[in-house]
């Protein structure tokens, strides 16, 4: 979970989403990713680390970006030989209601996304996210369901390969690994419809009046890629 400037949210997410990982299985590490935060995100989070124990982990860096973070994320969860990363934000909107269904069909697929065909947060960001999805398709040719979701669960022997070929420089990470991920004809997607609720607190790290330049620059980030 890459967390910035979140000191409205971060504790109600952790608390309901470790709540509900520890119901289906007690072998998991909780990361939480503090990028940089200027708020009392970070003494949230080690106050509950205190609370939650040793299944709960911090990473605290310079401010990176979400995408980079995210990766981040993935790279220690592949050192720690984790046989599965499952991703969230820690805004409240992914409600954890939906979790049994990556998890119970964990074995069946390699990557399961969650697709937003529901979302609290306006119809323009239902609108943004379907303009995102075009833009892969007619850059990369690939259509990819919910290329940004931060809602997934992926086996992390299929990350090992694709993460080296996102620069450091790739702000958008997580859609350029769902573009690779997608490319390999080997890898097996799954798909579970999921409401994506308000925000808990805080701003969004990419406001809607920013996404046309954000569309942009991903495409020519993803040129270099390809």
């Amino acid at each position: 979970m890459p967390v910035f400037n979140e000191q409205a949210s971060v504790r109600k997410v952790v608390s309901e989403w470790f709540c509900e990982i520890e119901n289906w299985t007690e072998d998991f590490v909780f990361l939480a990713l503090n990028d940089g935060s200027t708020d009392e995100t970070l003494k949230i989070l080690k106050r509950m680390q205190e609370q939650l124990g040793a299944r709960f982990k911090i990473i605290d860096q310079d401010n990176c970006g979400h995408g980079q973070a995210c990766l981040r994320g993935y790279r220690h969860a592949i050192e720690n030989d984790a046989k599965w990363v499952f991703q969230i934000d820690s805004d409240g909107q992914c409600d954890p209601q939906y979790f049994f269904r990556f998890w119970r069909d964990r074995e069946k697929f390699d990557v399961i996304y969650g697709f937003r065909f529901h979302r609290d947060d306006g119809w323009r960001r239902l609108v943004a996210s379907w303009v995102l999805r075009i833009v892969l398709f007619v850059s990369t040719g690939q259509w990819c369901v919910d290329p940004n979701v931060p809602y997934r669960l992926m086996k992390t022997t299929e990350l090992i390969e694709k993460i080296d070929h996102i620069p450091a420089t790739f702000h958008l990470a997580n859609v350029a690994l769902s573009v690779l991920l997608k490319e390999d004809n080997k890898v097996t997607h799954g798909v579970v419809p999921i409401r994506f609720r308000e925000r808990y607190g805080g701003e969004p790290s990419v406001k809607l009046k920013h996404f046309g330049l954000k569309a942009l620059e991903l495409i020519t980030q993803l040129k270099k890629i390809n």
